[in-house]
């Protein structure tokens, strides 16, 4: 719980949209708005790849925690769905090389 605060803090004190910073720093936290949903990502680097964890909510409601295990080139995307008609909100994390990268792609490119 204490770390879920941090992180919040962290999001209240730099602001920061997806995809208007390429690079994302180890353990600094980055707010995510995708379309209704808002939340926060970090991540660190361990022996194994690039954990990130994503924690999303939607209007203040009980959030939800995702994490996923990056390896160069990969990458892991939230998105919510529109209108009937809308495009989805996207955000994708993806790591390039020793990078990580938050954007808001135009569409959902499946490996």
């Amino acid at each position: 719980m204490a770390v879920a605060a941090g992180l919040v803090a962290v999001a209240v004190i730099a602001p920061v949209r997806a995809a208007e910073k390429g690079g994302l720093r180890p353990a600094t936290a980055q707010t995510i708005n995708i379309g209704y949903v808002r939340g926060v990502a970090y991540y660190t680097p361990q022996s194994d790849g690039y954990h990130v964890v994503a924690t999303l909510s939607v209007g203040g409601g009980a959030p939800i925690r995702v994490g996923a295990t990056l390896q160069p080139e990969q990458a892991v995307s939230f998105s919510v769905p529109g209108a009937e008609g809308a495009t989805a909100s996207l955000v994708e994390i993806a790591r390039r090389g020793d990078e990580l990268v938050v954007s808001n792609p135009s569409r959902l490119v499946l490996n």
